[in-house]
């Protein structure tokens, strides 16, 4: 019976091929801007605020402010900053390392 191999295992081997590891990288950076617009929609609707009001906040149009929110359209760091301030939070910028977690002042 063959033994199943670990994750890492199999992560390392993709990521040999170039073109693979381009692939995953390229996934993971939508999957991880999805995340973020998902949140920003339930925070936003959690606030109590329609998207035609944060789009009148951040001085954009609704339509921009749901594109963002199903992931059609990038989210720039200062964007996210002025939906986030405009709802009442600051946004957090951390370099995350195995060992550690460093708070990024930008």
């Amino acid at each position: 019976m063959q033994r199943a191999k670990k994750f890492s295992t199999l992560r390392d081997e993709a990521r040999q091929d170039p073109e693979r590891a381009r692939r995953i990288d390229e996934t993971k950076q939508r999957v991880a801007d999805e995340i973020v617009s998902c949140r920003l929609a339930e925070l936003r609707k959690a606030l109590g605020v329609t998207q035609a009001e944060l789009a009148e906040m951040v001085g954009k149009s609704q339509s921009a402010i749901s594109q963002i929110e199903h992931g059609e359209i990038g989210l720039s760091l200062d964007m996210l900053r002025s939906i986030v301030h405009q709802l009442g939070g600051e946004v957090e910028v951390a370099a995350v390392f195995d060992d550690r977690r460093v708070l990024i002042h930008a």
